[in-house]
């Protein structure tokens, strides 16, 4: 929220760089009608190929119930499939359909493009700090 002189403090900062890339994409042709969620979804599983339901739950810091519905309709989607444990029944997978891996990668593409075109205004050593600082806020 603007402080008393209605200059935006880092927050608002933060929220109106986030909102820009998400309008850039837009304006860009990403039109893949997922959400912020699945997308973070896609972007959990892929690097190792299959999770559990708790575990997307704990990543996106929601209930497993929330997990279920969000996951329910990128199945219905094509996007995701289940899989049960070999070893205990009980514990069911979630794995990205073929589909949902080049999606995630044409995502990835467009995102990254997006963002070295609003980097590449700053010059090198205001880039270097900038990700110094990001992995400060982030604690990385």
């Amino acid at each position: 929220m603007a402080n008393i002189d209605n200059k935006p403090n880092l927050g608002d900062l933060l929220l109106i760089f986030r909102r820009n890339i998400l309008e850039s994409m837009r304006k860009e042709g990403f039109k893949h009608d997922l959400t912020f969620s699945q997308v973070e979804i896609l972007r959990f599983i892929g690097p190792v190929g299959k999770e559990t339901m708790r575990s997307i739950a704990g990543y996106l810091k929601i209930t497993p119930p929330s997990a279920t519905e969000i996951v329910a309709e990128m199945e219905k989607g094509g996007l995701v499939r289940r899989m049960n444990d070999k070893k205990d029944r009980r514990v069911v997978f979630i794995a990205l359909s073929n589909l949902a891996k080049r999606l995630f990668v044409s995502i990835s593409r467009r995102k990254n493009m997006i963002l070295k075109k609003m980097t590449d205004k700053l010059d090198s050593k205001d880039r270097k700090n900038l990700e110094r600082i990001i992995k400060i806020l982030i604690n990385k």
